[in-house]
Order: C-alpha cells, then structure tokens, then sequence
C-alpha cells in the first residue's frame, strides 16, 4: 500500500527532531509526502526555568532546538489563517494519514482515515512542558505515546524511567522512541493497509494540563541536582557477585555468599559454565573505573566454596559485557554485548575459559545490548534491547529468529516486543521451571537494574510475543543491597550480581579469594583488608 502523509504543524520553527522526523518519513519506502499545513498558533515561548535547564543539561546539537522546516519541492502547503478551512483543503489531497504536531490537537470535521497525535504524558510533544510533569510530580516512569484522534486510542506506548534532575533530556529520552512509533506505525500501514489500536492499554488523552511555575520547576531541578551531585561525590555505585551453591536454580539471594570486588572496579553480569575437573567458570563483565570500559574475565569456583582472582578472557578497544554463553552443537559459544561496535559477535569456545574465536558478525550496524539466544519449537531467537537514536538503553526489547545462530536473524512483525523500562531489558538465559519458559528480565525502573522480573514467555512465533510476570527478585535481602539485575544457573550454582554504594572514602578493597579446603586460594591474588566472603 502507497501511503499518502501530511503533517500538521505549529506556525513558525519547530524543534529540530520535527525536521528529522519528517525526512525520514520522506526516506521511508511506499510513504509519500503530500502536504503540509502550519497551524496559526506558535510553539510557547520557554521560559526562564526552561532555558536553565538547556544550559546545564541540554548543550550543543539538542533536537529540542528550534528550527526552520521548509517546505519540499512538490509538497502542498496550507498556512492559517485562510479563507479555505485546513479539514476541507485537505480532503482535496487524498490523504491517508494526518500526523498532528500542533501545540493542541483536535479532530477535525472532515479527517484522513488515520489521524494521529504524539503525546507524552498527556501533553503534546511538541511543547516546551511535555515530560514535565512526571518530573516535578517525581514519578518513577514517563510514558510517550502514539494516538489517534479523535478519541486518543493508543497505536504505539513505551514506558521509561524518568529523569528526575532535567526535564529537557526526559523529554529527548521520551521523543526519541516516539519518533520510532511513527516510522514503525507508517510501515506498518504500508506492508498490512492498517493499523490496530494495542488492546489492553488506556487512552493517554489530549487533554490540557495547567502547567507547573517556573520557580516550582526550578525549585525542584535544583534540589534534585544537588542531590544527585552529593550522591555521585560521596558514594560510588560497585557491582558485585551472590553464590548461591544449590544443585536445583536458586530464586532466593539471601542464602548467597557475597563477593566484593577491590573498590576501583565491579563485577557485573554473570553467566556461568561447568568447569572441567569440577566446580565452574563464572563470566564477568569487569570495569575499572578509571579506564571506564568493559572487559570480559572469568572466575574459577570450586565446589567448596573457594574462589580465584579472575583472568582476562576478552579484552577489544569497544565496551564488552554480557558475556553470553550457550551450546549448539555439542560445542561452547558466547555472544558478548558489543553495541558499542554497532555489531552482534558469535565466538566459539577453543579452549575454557580464555581462548575463544571468533566466527561471524551475525548482525551490524545495529546498537543492541545484552543479546540473548536460545532454541523454542524448531527456531533460534534472539532477543535483545535494540535503542533508538537518542532514547535509554533500558526501554524496548526486540526479538529476531532464524534456523541456526548463524542467522540470517529476520526481525519479529511486533518489535519492540516489549516497551516498558520494568521489563525490557535481558536478565540471563531463558529457563524451564515446571513446564514455563521464564525470561529473567531487568527492571530499570527506578533506576537501572533496580530489579529482576521473571517473565513468563506465553506465545512467541514470528508475528505473536506475549509474556507476563511470574516472579519478582528484590534488592534489600541484606542491608545496603540496593540493585540486582542478572540471573544465570549451572547445576550446582546459581550466581546474580548485586549493587552497594560505597563511600568514596572507606579504605574497603574488596573481598579476597577463598581458600579451597588445601588452604590454598587457587592462586589467585590476595587484594583484601582482612574481610572474607559474606
């Protein structure tokens, strides 16, 4: 289906992401752009608190900036006031879809059959408040949404954490994926000639909110601000490992001995392996926080409890974490998180645990993190976070199949299979517990990796993704635990990561390598104050 698309906007410049959405809806196949009308009313002029907010954390490029969007050769444009109402200039246009960017969107008398507005927690995109109000309100989450009008039937809906100290960049987080909704709604329409309302999700509105002071606003940036900066000065965030040594997968952290890192880096992500001669390898993401980049190691665990100093498995100039591993063939394999190299990278195993090949880029050019495989009824799927320009990291999962891990991966009729910062993002390898496939998924709201859901994978073919939360993981099981967000088992072992915020200034190094009933740590370094393991 050829669609046929206008867009109805505020009178004067409009903020630089309007100008990019429109050219790619221009770039995108099968969508021809037939007009443009330009509203009388121009985007509210920000104010004081609005501007401060852009000078402290919105500088440089930000697509919030005010821009001019001429008009493209071949394009009908309609400017108000006029003496020929826009609804029945329009109908003269034989168009399909109107996308609504002005500051108020309404029905109109005579409309296209899709009539579509962007709206971010109950307020306009376009508008110097949208975002704001779960800000200064302090919700955890912000929701954007694609909706039609009239009647603000959602088409598109994805839930983020909020930024609670700026509500210019909740806003750019927000729009980012809004502007996904968009592109993906109109291929949509290409490819099925239609595009249904999501069932089970209430109508986000248009209506208008009286919008918060400016000192109000300011008030509480400041306050939050100089919170969050007392925070990060103090205290620093540390991941580290819970061994939980039980034959059968363990979903209760408090019977887990804890592993504390030396206190220049953390450990995170673990993914554990049989190891030959008994015990495993656990695999890490380790980070020095002076070097500010991941690298992959492995922990050597004895069956009584002892541990090694970690050895270097895989180090790249890009960040790698999630060391993911699986088996096909009879063989070890591991897919490693290399978003930052725009790729998914399959290794094979030549030798435990440091010597591994690599055999094929299975996707490029594509920013993906946390990359999970795993065989269901005749495929391989992989799932993973897949981010728009822009947007969190945390916020829309994404699944792929095909009929080995070598691909080719053809991308699921519904991604994102998931929009909600709670449940996105992967959490460690799919499992069976008693008949259920489970998904260990972080939740990101609050904050990253507050959490871990198990969700219960119901329906997954290649058009259909329904999955829903069985089990809930929960920091706090001992004092100062203030995050947990990964979840891997072999027989014997179950291993999550934890998160403390340790002050900058205590003299903790870390705990040391148990030593195994010889009395011997498996050589590995003593990096301790004198605490062993918890």
């Amino acid at each position: 289906m050829n669609v046929r698309l206008a867009v109805f906007l505020p009178a004067g410049p409009v903020p630089s992401w309007v100008v990019r959405l429109v050219g790619d809806c221009l770039d995108l196949p099968d969508v021809r752009l037939v007009a443009l009308l330009r509203d009388a009313s121009p985007l509210p002029a920000a104010d004081w608190a609005d501007r401060v907010d852009e000078m402290v954390f919105d500088r440089g490029a930000s697509p919030l900036r005010l821009a001019d969007l001429p008009t493209p050769a071949g394009v009908a444009e309609w400017i108000a006031p006029t003496a020929e109402p826009a609804d029945a200039w329009l109908a003269t246009r034989g168009c399909d879809v109107l996308l609504d960017l002005r500051t108020a969107p309404m029905p109109m008398a005579v409309s296209p059959t899709h009539h579509w507005a962007l709206m971010l927690s109950g307020r306009p995109a376009v508008t110097p408040l949208a975002g704001a109000d779960p800000v200064v309100e302090g919700a955890d989450s912000t929701v954007i949404q694609l909706e039609t009008i009239p009647g603000g039937a959602v088409i598109d809906t994805s839930l983020g954490a909020s930024c609670t100290f700026s509500i210019r960049r909740n806003r750019r987080r927000a729009i980012a994926k809004g502007m996904g909704m968009v592109r993906r709604a109109l291929v949509r329409l290409t490819a099925e000639g239609a595009v249904a309302p999501l069932p089970e999700v209430p109508a986000g509105g248009v209506d208008a909110f009286p919008g918060s002071p400016a000192a109000q606003r300011f008030a509480t940036l400041v306050r939050r601000t100089v919170s969050r900066s007392a925070s990060k000065a103090l205290s620093r965030d540390q991941w580290g490992l819970a061994l939980v040594f039980e034959d059968a997968l363990c979903l209760d952290p408090a019977r887990a001995t804890l592993i504390h890192p030396p206190a220049d880096r953390f450990w995170a992500d673990p993914m554990v392996w049989p190891a030959e001669g008994g015990g495993w390898w656990v695999f890490i993401e380790e980070v020095i926080y002076k070097e500010g980049r991941g690298t992959l190691k492995a922990m050597r665990v004895q069956t009584d409890g002892s541990w090694a100093e970690p050895v270097s498995v895989m180090v790249r100039p890009w960040h790698l974490s999630y060391p993911f591993l699986f088996e096909w063939e009879g063989q070890l394999w591991m897919v490693p998180e290399s978003g930052a190299n725009r790729s998914v990278e399959l290794y094979r195993c030549v030798n435990l645990p440091d010597h591994w090949e690599k055999v094929a880029d299975i996707m490029t050019g594509i920013d993906m993190v946390d990359a999970t495989l795993f065989a269901h009824e005749g495929r391989w799927w992989m799932l993973g976070n897949v981010t728009e320009p822009g947007a969190e990291k945390h916020d829309e999962l994404h699944a792929y199949y095909a009929d080995s891990p070598l691909g080719p991966w053809q991308p699921h009729a519904a991604n994102p299979v998931v929009a909600d910062a709670r449940f996105a993002r992967p959490a460690g390898p799919l499992f069976m517990r008693d008949g259920k496939l489970l998904r260990p998924a972080q939740e990101c709201v609050p904050e990253y990796g507050h959490a871990l859901s198990l969700r219960r994978i119901e329906r997954l073919t290649p058009t259909e993704y329904i999955e829903h939360t069985e089990q809930r993981i929960e920091p706090g099981w001992k004092p100062g635990i203030a995050c947990v967000h990964t979840l891997s088992h072999a027989p014997g072992l179950t291993v999550f990561d934890f998160l403390t915020r340790r002050s900058r200034f205590a003299a903790v190094r870390g705990t040391r390598p148990v030593p195994s009933a010889t009395g011997r740590s498996d050589g590995g370094r003593d990096n301790s104050d004198g605490k062993t393991a918890q």
